[in-house]
């Protein structure tokens, strides 16, 4: 017996050593160690099995990145992340998708989708907060996913998961405060376990986010012109500096302050959250503004939301193969949009949306060879009030209701030791649609304990917007087109003791609802089909006190085939028109590298660089359209354009650099860089616009300093 004991504590004692030893991680660390995710897969599935190609980004990450917001930070960790500037806020793409608004990607929380509905929103509730001490760990699916999801996922999925009382315990705050690009923000989270079975976990932060002046993130547009009017009396020139102010770069929306809170209860198996946030983004407006407009017009542009999110849920074990889940859910939300103050703009918006949502889903596991998942949801969405005003072609006040039913499933079968595979479907009815079948196929292999090999099939659907939905069923008497992309994904990972790799291909043929310039104003459209594929490889090294992480992602356009031959004015690609053969907003080539080194105990430094190497697809659209508009008025300026040279569309270099120092096991000090490539280069900082990529921001190189305090571990 003792034999048999000793032997299984030295068993133990050397896997806590492989596991950098457990022994010594505070709860926060511990629970981040997990053997199975669901974040993937709707069956309790290994993590290292999962079929999709994913991220995961924890609170550590998050404290050392020195990230600002939720978007700099996916750039900093995911290969396949870009964003570009917009009006409507940051437009965010995976994987070589992306639109003019992101309702192509779902963002959820613990599981509840949070995306805005109605119109000109999508993914952008929670992507702007300098705050993110809440957060636990970000799941993020680089690729389809509304077989599990549902609607919508059509370029990826962002799962935020909050800490809770038990994953966290005691008090933390963060203090920080940015120089250059100004901002204060302060954060703080306590947990309690009140007796055995309830806990309750608090939450709240508020940043004065005041952005860099124009100044330092310097505006610029890649076309000379002269204003008409004339109400600057003057040329400006291209990639020079704009002869008047704009609105001041990643500020907050109208210079409020912005705000999030969250209280989480568990007892038992019985969970309720509650959460509330303001947020925004002030972003400088589109470029033909700047040749028509009285400067003064031009301020305090951006978008701004507001939300209130609750989800009761509870988990009932049946038995020890069976167990049932169930929640219920009401969020309301507030968008507002401001795309100029001129008297005579009617571009900007404002409307409330409210959603309810009830979810069930069954698990059972009656063996070890095989499991499933079955389960069903309903959605009401209610919008519009007395003043809303949500698009251009809807009145003032318009009011309406949709539903949305769902049916999905999945079956994860081991077929031997070594392979298993994932069979999904997801069936979902709109008010205003047809029946969207989701399914999702793969194969996962096990060449050894290292070694794994993934293959995946994927169809994923999306809706339009649901203005655009109740548009044109009560006032054109049609179904708007559905939104689907097919993909063939094959991926490969080996973990060793030191290293671990990725690699992935993907084949994607991609049914594309958009914005048409030429359509009814403010409404998307069906516009054709894209063909592209992506690679992508990916390495993380850790020895020491050495840690380095590198990636580069490939994306090339295999073909587009428009929807009509008379198709001119679409933000999709020019290859249509024999100009290249390449997307017109998205870098064919990214790379990142993250370098990070730990000289003893107490002093880190961090580092990461992303490279976008240019976006070729920007400069074909441009030559179509100095070809074809040039002679049109002040409307050729809303379009890709250059006059001297191409540097708005060439490479992009973010290095961000940061100084860690530990005092205690209480306090940390963290002096974060960004953009400092930008002080031998301003230009290796540029950000383009989406559509308008003529029109670029270099990013001010900044820094900030942020204090962050625990107490109870």
């Amino acid at each position: 017996m003792r034999k048999k004991l000793s032997i299984t504590l030295l068993f133990l004692f050397n896997y806590l050593q492989a596991q950098d030893n457990i022994l010594l991680m505070d709860l926060e660390d511990l629970s981040l160690i997990q053997t199975f995710d669901r974040s993937m897969t709707l069956t309790k599935t290994d993590i290292k099995n999962t079929p999709s190609s994913f991220t995961v980004i924890t609170q550590k990450d998050i404290q050392e990145s020195g990230a600002r917001n939720l978007d700099e930070l996916l750039e900093i960790y995911v290969p396949d992340i870009a964003y570009m500037y917009k009006v409507q806020g940051n437009q965010l793409g995976i994987g070589g998708i992306i639109s003019d608004r992101n309702n192509k990607i779902l963002l959820t929380l613990n599981g509840q989708n949070l995306n805005i509905k109605a119109s000109d929103g999508g993914a952008v509730t929670e992507r702007w907060f300098s705050m993110l001490g809440d957060i636990k760990k970000i799941t993020i699916i680089s690729g389809p996913g509304s077989s599990i999801y549902g609607p919508g996922a059509i370029a990826g999925v962002i799962n935020i998961e909050t800490f809770d009382s038990k994953s966290f315990e005691g008090f933390e705050t963060n203090v920080k405060i940015g120089a250059i690009e100004k901002f204060v923000s302060i954060d703080a989270k306590y947990a309690i376990q009140l007796s055995r079975d309830l806990g309750i976990f608090l939450y709240g932060g508020f940043d004065n986010y005041n952005g860099s002046n124009d100044n330092k993130a310097i505006h610029k547009v890649a076309f000379s012109y002269d204003p008409v009017p004339p109400h600057i009396p003057q040329v400006f020139y291209a990639n020079q500096p704009l002869g008047f102010h704009t609105t001041n770069n990643n500020a907050s929306y109208h210079n409020e302050i912005r705000k999030k809170f969250h209280l989480q209860l568990n007892y038992k198996n019985l969970e309720f959250w509650s959460r509330y946030t303001k947020s925004g983004m002030a972003i400088p407006t589109s470029q033909h503004q700047y040749t028509n407009s009285r400067p003064e017009f031009l301020q305090n542009t951006g978008t701004g939301n507001e939300q209130w999110s609750n989800t009761l849920s509870y988990t009932q074990i049946i038995s020890p193969n069976l167990k049932m889940e169930y929640d219920i859910s009401y969020i309301r939300s507030k968008i507002f949009i401001t795309t100029s103050v001129s008297p005579r703009n009617f571009g900007n918006r404002n409307w409330v949306e409210e959603n309810i949502n009830a979810h069930i889903l069954s698990s059972y596991t009656p063996n070890e060879k095989i499991s499933y998942a079955f389960g069903a949801k309903y959605t009401h969405n209610k919008f519009g009030n007395a003043t809303s005003k949500i698009s251009n072609h809807l009145a003032v006040g318009t009011k309406w209701s949709s539903y949305m039913y769902s049916l999905f499933g999945e079956i994860q079968y081991n077929i031997t030791t070594k392979l298993k595979t994932f069979l999904d479907l997801r069936v979902d009815k709109h008010t205003y649609s047809d029946s969207l079948y989701s399914p999702r196929i793969a194969l996962i292999y096990n060449l050894n304990a290292n070694n794994i090999v993934k293959c995946n099939y994927t169809h994923s659907v999306r809706v339009a917007d649901d203005a655009d939905l109740y548009y044109n069923s009560e006032y054109n008497h049609i179904k708007t087109d559905v939104e689907y992309i097919d993909r063939i994904e094959l991926l490969y990972a080996t973990y060793q003791d030191n290293f671990t790799l990725n690699a992935k291909s993907s084949y994607n043929k991609h049914h594309v609802i958009s914005y048409n310039d030429l359509g009814p104003p403010g409404s998307t459209e069906y516009i054709g089909i894209v063909k592209f594929y992506t690679l992508e490889a990916s390495v993380n090294y850790k020895k020491g006190p050495y840690e380095l992480d590198l990636s580069h992602n490939y994306t090339k356009q295999l073909g587009f085939t428009p929807s009509t031959p008379t198709t001119s004015r679409q933000n999709i690609s020019a290859s249509i028109y024999g100009y290249g053969n390449d997307l017109a907003n998205w870098n064919n080539n990214i790379t990142k590298l993250r370098f990070n080194y730990t000289y003893n105990e107490k002093l880190k430094f961090i580092n990461s660089l992303r490279i976008y190497w240019g976006i070729p697809g920007a400069i074909d659209m441009a030559d179509y359209n100095e070809a074809t508009f040039a002679n049109i008025g002040t409307a050729y300026y809303r379009l890709p354009v250059y006059t001297d040279g191409t540097r708005a569309f060439k490479e992009s270099a973010y290095f961000n650099s940061s100084i860690e120092y530990k005092f205690n096991k209480k306090l940390t000090l963290t002096l974060h860089g960004y953009n400092l490539l930008g002080l031998f280069n301003e230009d290796l900082n540029k950000r383009n616009f989406f559509k308008g990529s003529s029109n670029y921001i270099d990013e001010a190189p900044s820094i900030s300093f942020m204090l962050n305090y625990k107490l109870g571990y």
